[in-house]
């Protein structure tokens, strides 16, 4: 492999797993606990689903619409991220301080596969180009752990430096990248 086509793996591992430090980030403000066991198992569809998609790039050129699942990922990032900004800011609502809840697995199962839209459609892309299964695949499971458990600790961490319920800022952090997608179409 050459030095080129390394960082271009390197440079797609980061792409594809910054939206983990985000979506994490924003669970560390809400004071939501991952679990690794739940980390683990994210990062394994988001493996595997772009597995597949490195796979249906190779087998069926030019077939799967890369867009649609880039507009589909980004139309639910921003729908989360607006629907958390309204539950902050629409008035009436009782907030709980401090309040510690986890994330279950069926939720973190639901969050991998929205997670993994844009590395399908990577996926895809990188099939067409390069195969390159051997190397991106396991860089984006770990690549997607560290950043996971990264923006959870620092999102649990800014949280506790400002003691106010700042749970907005994750709606602004899912619209911020529900609209980078919607500007890489």
């Amino acid at each position: 492999m050459s030095w080129i086509a390394f960082l271009n793996g390197i440079l797609l591992i980061i792409a594809l797993t910054t939206d983990s430090f985000v979506v994490s980030f924003s669970y560390g403000i809400q004071n939501v606990r991952i679990s690794g066991k739940i980390i683990l198992i994210m990062n394994l569809v988001m493996s595997l689903f772009l597995a597949g998609g490195i796979w249906a790039g190779s087998a069926m050129e030019g077939i799967f619409p890369r867009n649609f699942a880039m507009t589909g990922g980004a139309l639910v990032l921003l729908g989360m991220g607006g629907y958390r900004m309204l539950r902050f800011f629409l008035p009436g609502k009782a907030k709980k301080e401090q309040e510690v809840r986890k994330l279950d697995y069926f939720q973190g199962i639901l969050l991998a596969v929205l997670l993994s839209l844009d590395g399908v459609a990577a996926g895809v892309g990188t099939g067409l180009v390069q195969a390159r299964a051997g190397f991106l695949i396991p860089g984006v499971f770990l690549g997607g752990v560290l950043m996971m458990r990264t923006g959870w600790k620092a999102g649990n961490h800014f949280q506790y430096i400002f003691q106010k319920d700042i749970s907005w800022i994750s709606g602004i952090c899912l619209i911020v990248l529900g609209v980078g997608t919607l500007c890489k179409l």
